[in-house]
């Protein structure tokens, strides 16, 4: 057997896929996502949550789009069933996207992203429109003040972290000229090392929270008052074209979005959240 059959052997176990058109369809998620929406979603069913549930504290962009991927491909008339497989995947999701090892994303990628993949990808209608997409700038709360002060029209007197993954979001800094940027590939590491400040600051969307906050074990950020910065480029959901159950899954994901966009059930589960929030519409934007 050769290396490249033997490696792929092995993803396959890694994953649990299995071809089987009765089998779970695993799907690897991040695990701090995965923890948050079980408990938002409590004890209600993926065919029966309301957009209130992300009235919550834990909620995000993140665990909205979790939540509405399932749901919309439940509407669409995909009958398979899922299991999880949690850990660090931002980095590693496009590469099993375009190999078929992965079904689809179950959080959204930037259409800039999935374009460098599309002959490998079937991508979704935008779930985020360009222009709709604002980000905080969030620090420890002991630096809030003090980096407010140092930001003006750039960020070039503060340290920022972020991935190079996330290649809007690495654009959009480069072009803000940051005393320094770093690159970290676990949005969790990222956030302690600006809790400890150990790094001055990061992009974070904004939640239901007033102050904006994000916290968890080892670390508390706090949005910078005043000031965003505008991620100019859509959302989309994208499936992939070399699962075998990648066609099936991307017309229903269709449907299904199509039905919850009709009811306005995506708009207002991102207004519950916070993620469109309008108490950041006067704010400063980069």
């Amino acid at each position: 057997m050769s290396c490249l059959n033997r490696l792929y052997l092995k993803l396959l176990l890694i994953l649990g896929l299995s071809f089987s058109t009765h089998a779970r369809i695993s799907i690897s998620i991040e695990q701090d996502i995965y923890e948050y929406a079980k408990e938002i979603l409590a004890d209600q069913s993926i065919s029966e949550f309301t957009e209130e549930i992300f009235n919550h504290p834990r909620c995000q962009r993140d665990v909205v789009e979790f939540l509405i991927a399932q749901r919309a491909l439940l509407e669409g008339g995909f009958k398979h069933a899922f299991s999880f497989t949690l850990g660090n995947y931002d980095a590693r999701n496009l590469k099993l996207l375009e190999s078929g090892l992965l079904l689809m994303s179950f959080d959204t990628i930037w259409l800039s992203q999935a374009n460098t993949i599309a002959h490998k990808v079937y991508i979704s209608p935008p779930i985020i429109h360009k222009g709709a997409y604002f980000a905080g700038i969030y620090t420890s709360a002991s630096n809030k003040a003090r980096l407010r002060e140092k930001i003006s029209t750039d960020l070039s007197q503060i340290s920022i972290v972020s991935s190079k993954a996330w290649l809007v979001d690495w654009v959009t800094l480069t072009a803000l000229a940051p005393q320094q940027l770093h690159h970290e590939d676990d949005w969790i590491t990222m956030a302690k090392l600006v809790s400890n400040g150990w790094v001055d600051a990061m992009l974070v969307s904004f939640n239901n929270t007033r102050p904006f906050y994000y916290e968890g074990q080892g670390y508390r950020i706090e949005a910078i008052e005043g000031v965003k910065v505008a991620l100019q480029d859509s959302r989309h959901f994208v499936v992939s074209r070399l699962h075998p159950q990648g066609e099936e899954a991307y017309n229903a994901l269709k449907r299904g979005l199509a039905k919850l966009k009709a009811k306005n059930f995506i708009y207002q589960s991102y207004r519950q959240c916070g993620f469109i929030n309008p108490l950041v519409d006067d704010w400063h934007t980069l």
